[in-house]
């Protein structure tokens, strides 16, 4: 019985899935062979040159484009556009590559004007790989096309995809650490190592042909990711911004502090949402605690995270709170019907709301920066 549950949770989760990939590919079926060449690099291949001639085969102009993988540039010369070799970055010309000498470019930094993460002018500071450059300039086109989107939430889905996807393909390509200090553990499971293992082994015999279906393979992995991306995206993300805004606009509601924020259901993604839409009301960082109901019925109060951390929060449940349940949490915090609070301090749950907007306005409270102005 359990086995068939799974099974059809699966399948339901696999025609989710699906659904958006399928129409995206249909609308990309539709449109007429262009006849064009893509040019990259020939030999071992990355994600990086992978996902931006797929990305590129995604718009009308270069539907169904023949990709010729090669370090000559007399045969690279003829090509409508070459990414990820060549040595030269020009919009104009149509040539995209990050390997020259003086290269710094993010994704919306000012052309020519940084040389390092310090100088860049936008809100990102990674450099780009080949396929970034190709995102840069012709993802919002791109999603549009896949995903039937308007201006306004194209952009906003732009903003989004790059931070979820494709500043980690930039960052691996470029060999930017994620972090500071020694790695604690080693992650091989992400597209970059995925698309690195499709290459011949050192020991394994393989021509230019080989490579190159090789490579056909690792452009459609990276295309499917990219679309699993994108679809959770357009289809979850996005239909809860509206919500949050909504939430946001009545925070005073809740309280007079303008703290606390609820939210009409529980399990919709919040935070990245928050943080822009606090951004655009001009309240960076004001809102301290969001309160929502689970699927039991419990509500739920959640500290929201410092951005761009996972474990920081502006404001904590309160210390002697923590791996506490029940009666004894209740007795303890002097607030009735509490069920929980988790031993990191970031969420904790009451049987009323009543009893978790009491938590976060005592947790404000007992924080050493008081009520958010």
């Amino acid at each position: 019985l359990f086995r068939s549950h799974r099974s059809m949770r699966l399948g339901v989760l696999r025609r989710a899935m699906a659904s958006f990939a399928e129409k995206a590919a249909a609308r990309i079926a539709a449109l007429p062979t262009s006849g064009k060449t893509i040019g990259t690099h020939s030999g071992s291949f990355q994600a990086d040159e992978a996902l931006g001639c797929w990305l590129l085969r995604q718009l009308p102009r270069f539907a169904g484009a023949r990709v010729l993988r090669s370090r000559d540039a007399a045969e690279l010369e003829p090509c409508d556009i070459v990414i990820d070799v060549g040595g030269v970055y020009d919009v104009e010309k149509q040539r995209f590559d990050h390997h020259q000498r003086g290269f710094f470019e993010t994704a919306d930094g000012e052309p020519g004007k940084a040389t390092k993460p310090e100088e860049a002018t936008g809100r990102w500071k990674t450099k780009l790989s080949a396929s970034g450059l190709v995102y840069k300039h012709f993802g919002r086109e791109i999603i549009a096309q896949l995903a039937g989107t308007t201006k306004d939430e194209t952009e906003v889905l732009w903003a989004e995809l790059y931070d979820k996807f494709m500043e980690g393909v930039d960052a691996i390509d470029n060999g930017i650490e994620v972090s500071s200090g020694p790695r604690r553990y080693k992650e091989c499971s992400d597209l970059s190592s995925r698309v690195h293992r499709l290459n011949p082994r050192w020991n394994e015999t393989s021509d230019h042909a080989d490579q190159c279906a090789r490579f056909e393979v690792a452009s459609k992995v990276c295309g499917a990711e990219f679309l699993d991306v994108l679809g959770e995206l357009v289809e979850g993300w996005l239909p809860a911004r509206d919500l949050v805004r909504t939430a946001l606009d009545k925070r005073a509601e809740v309280d007079p502090s303008g703290a606390v924020i609820k939210l009409e259901t529980g399990g919709m993604p919040w935070k990245d949402h928050l943080y822009s839409l606090e951004r655009e009301a001009g309240i960076p960082g004001h809102i301290k605690f969001v309160l929502y109901t689970d699927q039991s019925g419990m509500w739920r109060v959640q500290a929201v995270t410092v951005e761009g951390t996972l474990f920081e929060n502006r404001v904590s449940l309160l210390e002697p709170w923590r791996g506490v349940r029940d009666a004894e949490l209740s007795t303890i915090s002097g607030i009735p019907d509490c069920c929980f609070v988790h031993a990191n301090g970031f969420i904790g749950g009451n049987k009323t709301f009543e009893g978790a907007l009491a938590m976060a306005l005592k947790s404000i409270q007992g924080s050493s920066g008081g009520y958010a102005k």
